[in-house]
């Protein structure tokens, strides 16, 4: 079973849902002894979000995750990992809002998300357990939402920051600065992960952001250190999300 909370582990990651389509940045994943479930190829979205993990899970709580339901051998393949796999009632469409069904931010017992945007069923859930939802404009939240800490994020969407704050310390970064092939450009949230509770890992160099110092030192008032993984640009991939 999960021992973590979404997006916090605390000790290494051992293993992780993400897309495989990028082999040096799978290389650099796996030369760290993390074992890699491959996210799926979802043919009706965009190219560039066929295989974005975080278009197809959503990791809800301690042992509950929500899979697309064009995901079954996904969802299969989490079952060891998760007490409770739910499968969305709604079907995802390559049209936005239709396809942003899972992408939302639980994070220290709140949603952050397009409300409205999320699957039926993960909507029921929520209702039922009481949870707090951070409302935002953006249905495009995990993307645009790079986890520091419990109490942290960053982020180059206003409206997040204006959703969050009061709730979390959020660090507002430039946009752009991140490759996403098809596409002007990527975020911040499809580009990073924790490897552990003090380590946030970058798919590319954070060095060459314009807003690396700003990120080193708030990430570091948060006792979270900073890993490239590559010298390359930073590039979104979809979100690399740890399950155990």
């Amino acid at each position: 079973m999960s021992n973590f909370f979404p997006n916090l582990p605390v000790e290494d990651v051992k293993t992780v849902v993400m897309s495989t389509i990028d082999k040096e940045i799978l290389n650099r994943v796996e030369a760290l002894g993390i074992e890699v479930i491959p996210s799926e190829n979802i043919q009706c979205l965009l190219p560039f979000e066929r295989t974005h993990t975080d278009m197809q899970i959503f990791h809800y709580s301690l042992d509950e995750i929500f899979v697309l339901n064009s995901c079954e051998e996904l969802a299969d393949k989490l079952k060891p990992f998760f007490q409770n796999v739910y499968l969305t009632q709604d079907s995802i469409a390559g049209e936005y809002p239709k396809n942003v069904l899972l992408n939302a931010v639980s994070l220290n017992g709140m949603i952050i998300c397009k409300a409205d945007s999320l699957d039926s069923r993960l909507q029921i859930v929520i209702s039922a357990d009481g949870k707090k939802i951070l409302n935002t404009k953006q249905g495009y939240t995990k993307c645009s939402t790079c986890i520091v800490s419990e109490n942290a994020i960053i982020t180059s969407d206003r409206s997040i920051c204006k959703a969050a704050n009061g709730s979390f310390d959020v660090l507002l970064i430039n946009s752009g600065h991140i490759d996403l092939p098809g596409t002007d450009y990527g975020f911040i949230g499809g580009c990073t992960f924790k490897l552990n509770k003090d380590i946030l890992a970058f798919t590319g160099n954070i060095n060459r952001h314009p807003d690396y110092l700003n990120i080193k030192a708030f990430c570091r008032n948060h006792n979270v250190f900073l890993h490239s993984l590559t010298d390359r640009t930073l590039t979104d991939i979809g979100s690399i999300i740890p399950i155990s």
